[in-house]
Order: C-alpha cells, then structure tokens, then sequence
C-alpha cells in the first residue's frame, strides 16, 4: 500500500502539489472523490485525476481567480503590482488576463518558477519588504495591486500602499488567522471563532471604504493549509 500523495508525486512537480490537488476534490480512486493525503491506494485500484484548463503554479491562483470571475475585474494593459509573488500564482493570473506588466514583490529570494522567470512581463523585486515601498521603485504608474501575505496584518501594509502610492483599484486575501491574536486560535493555528471571523472581513471592508467607493468581498473557494475560512476583497473607484 502506498500513500495517495506519495503515489501522485510524479503527476505533479512537487509532494505539496499533490496534496493541494487531493484536497481540492480532483483526485478519484475506484470512482470515489479522496480528499485525504494520506489514503492508502495499492497497484490494483484505479486512481484518476481531474484535469483543469490551465495548471496554475501555486494553489493560491485560484484564489484570485476566483475574484476575477465573481466581480469581472479587467486589467487588460496594466501595469500591476503583486505583493507575496511567492511562486507567482497571482502573478499568472494577472498576465493570463492581459497585464501589461507584472512588478513581483516578495520579501523572500530564489522562489519565483523557473518558467515565470522567463518572462519578459514580469519584473522581480526579491527581498523586499512591502511595508518600505516608495513610487520612486516602479518605472511607471502602478493601476492594479493584488496581495497575498501571511504573518502580517494586511492593514500594516495597506497603510504604507495608501501612503505612497497611488493606483486604481486592488484584490487582495484576508487571512483571518493573521488578523486576530494568537490567543483566538487553536492549537493548529486555526481561527474556529466565526464571529471573530466576520468582523475581521467587516472592519477591513470599512477600512477600505476610506479609500474606495466600491468594496466587496466573496469567501475564497480554497482554505488555507491549515483549514482557515480565507476571503478576497476586492476594491475599486478610488475617492
């Protein structure tokens, strides 16, 4: 017997994507959804995967995706920043729906896909810590922003946004579980209070609406590793 994840690694690039791709329901063995990493197949069962129209480079694109679809964000010949470009699932998204260019901030080094990398579009900015952003390190105006940072009040970097920079509107995740204090979660980090949950989203969609005429927000169709509720806000029509 071998382990579901363990038997899917050579479909996709990384263990961590096999396991992204089991929880997300696309994996079937003998017909039946899996959603455990750690189900036990053997040589005798049938295991399919549900292909997908574009295979993104982090589970987090989706995400995002899921924005663009639900409030038909266009951004075709824009030039937009990606705060925690990490591998570059956001980035992706922004160049499938007609970015112009792509500035890739992240804190961290060397975590960009190879094939991203090729890409004249995309401009990278490693080991940069967004909360120290200025106008004065983008050739051009920035129009669109999309963020997805983890650790960190997203308010913190919101602030440094709003102070530097003008642009035309921004999707971002709110991540509940970095939102509250460690006392609000459980011992695997995960935020089980919903009403905790739901003023967070709340007081962040009014924080916005200093800045912006129209805010929304959807539940992200993927939770993050640990199982956290996540939610896309997305904000427009500058005041």
């Amino acid at each position: 017997m071998t382990r579901l994840d363990v038997y899917l690694k050579d479909h996709f690039k990384t263990r961590t994507k096999a396991q992204d791709a089991i929880k997300e329901g696309r994996i079937k063995v003998n017909d039946i959804v899996i959603r455990k990493p750690g189900f036990d197949v053997s040589e005798n069962d049938t295991v399919y995967i549900e292909p997908i129209s574009q295979e993104y480079v982090s589970r987090a694109a989706y995400k995002l995706l899921a924005a663009f679809d639900a409030f038909q964000i266009d951004i075709k010949d824009q030039v937009v920043l990606d705060i925690g470009a990490s591998t570059g699932g956001f980035t992706q998204v922004c160049l499938d729906h007609g970015a112009k260019k792509v500035y890739a901030l992240d804190v961290g080094h060397l975590q960009l896909d190879a094939d991203l990398e090729k890409d004249e579009r995309i401009v990278k900015m490693e080991g940069y810590n967004a909360r120290h952003i200025d106008s004065e390190d983008f050739k051009e105006n920035i129009d669109f922003i999309c963020m997805d940072v983890s650790f960190i009040s997203s308010k913190t970097i919101l602030e440094a946004l709003f102070e530097k920079l003008s642009f035309k509107h921004i999707a971002f995740l709110i991540k509940p579980q970095f939102e509250c204090g460690p006392q609000a979660l459980d011992k695997h980090g995960v935020l089980k209070n919903k009403k905790i949950e739901e003023q967070i989203v709340i007081d962040l969609k009014r924080y916005m609406m200093r800045y912006f005429r129209q805010v929304q927000t959807i539940k992200s169709p993927i939770k993050g590793r640990q199982g956290n509720q996540e939610y896309v806000l997305y904000a427009k029509e500058v005041r």
